[in-house]
């Protein structure tokens, strides 16, 4: 698509008659003569000096403007260079010039062929040594991150448009044409590119659904189409169905992006465009194709009644150089009012920079502090335009303050779908968790209509009809059915008679797909797959014995370990009385006391093994070598054991009551458990009428307990199943009501006997094929897994509660036995006392002066007795 041709006054002609009708009220009397210094950075002097040269002509010598002169010193230097701006203000200042401005066109440099031939960069201020304070820098290039000027750097002026206010002009066209949801296809060489972040967070503020997309290029050039990539991508747009598309882009690209949606058939009555650009109206982009199409696409224009096709860069020099212009007709004002000289005007146009207001080539020009001496363009006024077949017509304006204003004759209530656009939609639904339910402060916060309601469905009915374009109006009832068909008329009662009926458009609810029911409703794409579960009392922590802290080691392993304490001790004792090395051996020889010989004897040994076991530590230790191996073989099984012990322990005491736990139908089956269900379900006459085990068994119990278990009421059942050693087969409904609110049941084993839920229409709704699209569509995109995560894959307030009670707390019953035992200490503890006070108050006191008997005792004989004293 070549671009259109125009015919416009030369630029000159048009600025001379421009400064003519803004400057003939000046009334000056003398002649002030202005100094300007222009850079031209990064090869920019060729492309733009002429205009400016022009500009600057035309000003000095219009008759309507006899008091102003302007003199101007060009300068060339590339801003990759190491402090460019500073070398060049030293320049400048050397020839008594303090007012410059600044060209940069920083756009990547790149050759015919596509390639990167360099990037020129910003130029900003950076030497801290210099004193520039009187400079005032009119800077024209695009925007960066704020740059710190450094201190005395004077007065620094941007003229090119924030991207936070080309954010905000997107953002207010998109409300004024009442879109919710779009495509933006960008390419991160763009202008634009740099006011997506800003234009995404306020759209996420308004909760539009824009799903953002780069637009494939060939290498690192920006301005070369991958096209089969970008052909694919116009086809998913397409299968989408969406039709309002966002084209952060430039010129070049964009040309390519339409011809390829027009060989897609994407550009014709049921699309709408919008593109940013500011050079596509400024004959960049042609219309031809676009001839009675029907296509819609909106442009944003800087100035439509000044400068032509002039591009928005040489549009934004030249408004630098107007700047100048126009603090300087300030300052001969203030010249003539007799404020300061001319001489001291030449370096304080820096003064009157916020004062000036006037419409430029790029709009209306007007500049506020944006932090200290950095001054931005405020009060941005852009034209919006429309296509009229192959034509531009201006259909309104954007302004900073005021927003959009649209007079557009296109309908702004432009439909996305042609077939749920613009309609609005009767629906019907019931009050169930976790697919429907009212919000918690819905009263306090008096909420109306949907707003009062939340869910799986209603967010996803929320983001359907934003990509749909359709409204809709819910009835959410309490106590409302499914639906059933009477017999004798053949008529249906609950939702599926309203559907039937056509009283609604949509029954909102995910209904369990049978065929009975296909008779009078058509069902949509599964939206998920319900089933059955088995609901039962939540179980309990086991039931504490009294010795149950015996539990991790069996009767066995305890018989063994004592009798090793045993055999162990008298080990000990022997060696205590054969061993000479031993304290027995070296008490005979009178190498120790008497009293320590005794250490190791068969009570004491008894003692200091049992010590080691319990791991209090041993009383008495071995002096000898052999005593010394068996006691370390005793440690460390006393050291396994104990570990063992301590690990296996813990387990018992924190473990779970799983006895007879049931988690499928055939564990059911197995056990003695009582079961029973919803008399109308499904399930009751498969379980009756199965042939197969283990459901023949399960329907055989049914039969048999019919009366009793088959109820008509959940809210019995689960009292039931609270009370009794009962199990619930309950449909998908009460799942989630076990996980909110009844805390003493629980949901246990697998889903099964399942089938699919959908959504109901009509039979022969025309809104079925619409719904379907973007059922499927969600699943591809994984909006579907959202939401199963943040509605369905929840633990729920009981879990919750349940794991804050249970957490891992032992309580008293844990250890009760151990605490019998204790007693049971206690009570030897006092009866083995008073046996040695007894004792030791019925032995006769020795007399005064009465020896020990003198008679030895008996010692070891070589034949191999034993003395008793010291075994």
């Amino acid at each position: 698509m070549g671009p259109i041709t125009r015919e416009n006054p030369p630029p000159s002609r048009t600025l001379g008659l421009l400064l003519g009708l803004l400057l003939i009220q000046v009334e000056s009397v003398f002649t002030l003569n202005v100094n300007i210094g222009v850079m031209y950075a990064a090869g920019n002097k060729e492309a733009y000096g002429q205009a400016v040269r022009d500009l600057m002509r035309n000003a000095s010598l219009s008759p309507e403007f006899p008091n102003v002169t302007f003199s101007f010193v060009e300068l060339e230097r590339s801003c990759t260079e190491k402090d460019a701006l500073d070398n060049a203000a030293v320049y400048f200042k050397q020839r008594g010039i303090c007012n410059l401005l600044v060209v940069n066109n920083d756009r990547k440099v790149v050759s015919q062929d596509h390639s990167l031939e360099g990037e020129a960069v910003h130029c900003a201020y950076h030497d801290l040594r210099q004193n520039n304070s009187e400079l005032l820098t009119i800077i024209v290039q695009r925007p960066q991150e704020t740059h710190g000027l450094p201190p005395n750097s004077g007065m620094w002026v941007t003229s090119y448009p924030e991207p936070a206010d080309l954010s905000l002009m997107i953002v207010n066209t998109v409300e004024k044409y009442k879109w919710t949801s779009a495509f933006v296809l960008y390419d991160k060489f763009a202008d634009a590119y740099k006011s997506l972040e800003k234009f995404l967070n306020w759209a996420a503020d308004r909760d539009w659904l824009l799903r953002v997309k780069e637009i494939p290029l060939i290498g690192e050039g920006p301005d070369k189409v991958d096209r089969p990539a970008l052909t694919t991508l116009l086809r998913q747009i397409k299968s989408s169905r969406e039709s309002h598309i966002i084209l952060l882009s430039n010129s070049a690209i964009i040309n390519d992006v339409l011809d390829r949606a027009v060989y897609l058939l994407m550009v014709n009555y049921q699309y709408h465009w919008i593109i940013t650009s500011l050079n596509a109206p400024l004959g960049d982009l042609g219309f031809d194709d676009f001839h009675d199409t029907g296509v819609r696409v909106t442009f944003f224009h800087p100035n439509t009644e000044l400068g032509g096709t002039t591009r928005i860069f040489e549009r934004l020099v030249l408004d630098g150089a107007l700047t100048l212009a126009h603090s300087a007709v300030e300052a001969a004002r203030a010249v003539n009012r007799g404020e300061m000289t001319a001489g001291e005007a030449q370096c304080r146009l820096r003064d009157y920079i916020t004062q000036i207001e006037f419409d430029g080539y790029t709009g209306n020009v007007h500049y506020t502090n944006q932090h200290g001496r950095v001054k931005v363009r405020n009060n941005l006024v852009m034209d919006l335009m429309e296509n009229t077949g192959s034509h531009l017509v201006k259909v309104g304006r954007w302004s900073q303050v005021s927003g959009a204003n649209l007079t557009s004759q296109f309908n702004s209530s432009f439909f996305t779908n042609p077939v749920l656009g613009g309609k609005i939609l009767r629906i019907i639904s019931k009050e169930r968790d976790p697919w429907v339910r009212q919000k918690p402060h819905a009263d306090t916060e008096g909420l109306i209509g949907v707003a009062r309601y939340e869910g799986f469905l209603i967010d996803m009915l929320n983001v359907m009809s934003k990509r749909l374009n359709f409204t809709f109006q819910i009835d959410v009832r309490d106590n409302i059915t499914i639906g059933s068909q009477n017999e004798t008329d053949g008529s249906w009662d609950g939702m599926i008679g309203m559907l039937h009926r056509r009283e609604y458009d949509l029954a909102l609810d995910a209904v369990a797909t049978r065929s009975f029911r296909l008779k009078a409703v058509d069902f949509t794409e599964p939206i998920e797959m319900a089933g059955y579960y088995l609901i039962m009392k939540r179980p309990s922590k086991a039931a504490p014995g009294l010795l149950q802290f015996l539990n991790p080691f069996s009767y066995t392993v305890w018989a063994v370990m004592l009798c090793a304490n045993l055999g162990v001790a008298i080990l000990l004792a022997i060696n205590n009385c054969l061993n000479p090395y031993e304290w027995g051996g070296l008490a005979k020889r009178g190498e120790v006391e008497e009293e320590e010989g005794k250490s190791l004897n068969f009570f004491n040994s008894l003692w200091t093994v049992w010590g080691a076991y319990v791991a209090a530590g041993p009383e008495f230790l071995p002096r000898s070598f052999a005593g010394r191996v068996l006691a370390s073989m005793w440690f460390f099984v006393c050291l396994v054991a104990i570990s063992s012990y301590t690990a296996n322990l813990a387990a018992f005491l924190t473990k779970t009551n799983l006895d007879q736990q049931i988690s499928s139908l055939k564990d059911l089956a197995n056990s003695d458990y009582r079961f029973g269900a919803l008399e109308r379900n499904t399930i009751v006459q498969f379980l009756m009428n199965s042939t197969e085990e283990p459901y023949k068994t399960l329907g055989r119990r049914l039969k048999r307990w019919k009366g009793e278990v088959l109820l008509d009421s959940r809210e019995k059942l689960l009292k039931k199943a609270e009370e009794e050693r009962f199990v619930f087969i309950a449909d998908n409904e009460n799942q989630f009501r076990v996980k909110e609110q009844l805390c003493k049941l629980i949901v246990v084993g697998e889903r099964f006997f399942r089938s699919p839920t959908s959504l109901m229409f009509p039979r022969g709704s025309p809104y079925v094929t619409e719904f379907n699209r973007q059922i499927l569509l969600f699943r591809e995109e994984g909006y579907m897994d959202i939401l199963r995560d943040r509605y369905l894959n929840v633990p729920g307030e009981c879990a919750t509660k349940f794991i804050a009670q249970d957490d891992g707390q032992l309580q008293i019953e844990s250890f009760i036995g151990l605490f019998y035992l204790l007693l049971v200490g206690v009570a030897l503890f006092l009866i083995v006392g008073l046996v040695e006070i007894f004792v030791y108050r019925v032995k006769p006191e020795k007399k005064e002066g009465e020896t020990k008997d003198d008679t030895p005792e008996p010692k070891l004989e070589i034949n191999g007795q034993l003395n008793a004293t010291y075994l």
